[in-house]
């Protein structure tokens, strides 16, 4: 459970194993070894949760799903309560094998 009034990301991440003393703990989204990534990257490819709760009760919350960083594990968010205005958003498909690879052209 976060705070009222909180923002962050949370990379997914499989096959973590958080004793190896600051060598890659996570097979996938791995963040130097660490448990909370505290400013780092997840590894990519890594989905991405971005969330951003106001505090606010009369301000909406945000959250996202994205592949900006790739695809390793399917992923959803949903409110709780469930509420009719926010719709669940997530990916469940891997998405890696449609997207081109990263190249330079400099």
């Amino acid at each position: 459970m976060a705070p009222w009034s909180w923002n962050g990301r949370i990379w997914a991440r499989t096959g973590c194993k958080f004793y190896s003393n600051w060598q890659p703990a996570c097979e996938t989204g791995d963040c130097d070894g660490r448990l909370q990534c505290n400013g780092l990257i997840g590894k990519p490819p890594a989905t991405l949760v971005q969330v951003a709760l106001q505090g606010d009760k009369g301000k909406p919350n945000f959250y996202d799903v994205s592949l900006v960083d790739g695809y390793n594990l399917p992923v959803s968010a949903a409110t709780q309560p469930f509420s009719l205005k926010c719709t669940i958003r997530g990916c469940s498909k891997n998405l890696n094998g449609l997207v081109p690879s990263r190249t330079s052209s400099c």
